[in-house]
This record gives structure tokens, sequence and C-alpha cells, in this order.
């Protein structure tokens, strides 16, 4: 596939979606998303099995998901670490420099 497109075809739910890949490694990582959600609303069908149609499932799923990435977007802020270690570099060069 290396510099081809490959349209692949994803199954989520009863809705089969092609989506354009660019390596094996792609798709892989749309593969494993697709089963995912799958996994996904399998578990909130069986959780919340009275709600009034098909779409409140794939809503919560995708409001989990989003939920799921935005927590995981915070633990990933390197910022406090860089600050630590830019105070660190200076007073590691205030005691060279003394």
């Amino acid at each position: 596939m290396d510099g081809n497109k490959l349209i692949i075809h994803v199954q989520i739910g009863n809705i089969s979606l092609p989506m354009t890949v660019n390596s094996t490694e792609e798709e892989a990582v749309v593969r494993k998303a697709a089963s995912n959600v799958n996994q996904q609303l399998i578990s909130v069908r069986d959780r919340y099995k009275a709600v009034p149609n098909e779409q409140y499932y794939t809503a919560m799923v995708m409001l989990n998901s989003e939920i799921k990435a935005l927590t995981a977007e915070g633990k990933n802020d390197t910022k406090p670490i860089f600050d630590i270690l830019s105070e660190l570099e200076q007073e590691i060069d205030e005691l060279i420099h003394k």
C-alpha cells in the first residue's frame, strides 16, 4: 500500500462505513477503533435497555469517548514538568556561576 490509498469498510452497529487508509498500520488502528466502538455499543445496550431508540446508544458512546479523550488530554499536560525542569536549570546555573 506504499503511497496508495485503500478504501476499507468497517461496521459500526448496523452501519457499514467506507474509510480511506494510507497504510496497513492505519488500517489496523481504524479496525481496532471500530471494534472498540462496537464493544461500547454492546455495553451501553446491555446497561440501558429502555432507551427510546438506537440513536441514544450511539450518542452515549460518542459522549463517553469524548469524555475519555478530554480526560486523557489533561493527563498528558507536560507543562508542569517543563516548568520544574526550567526552575532546576536556573538553580543549577546559579550554583555553577557562584
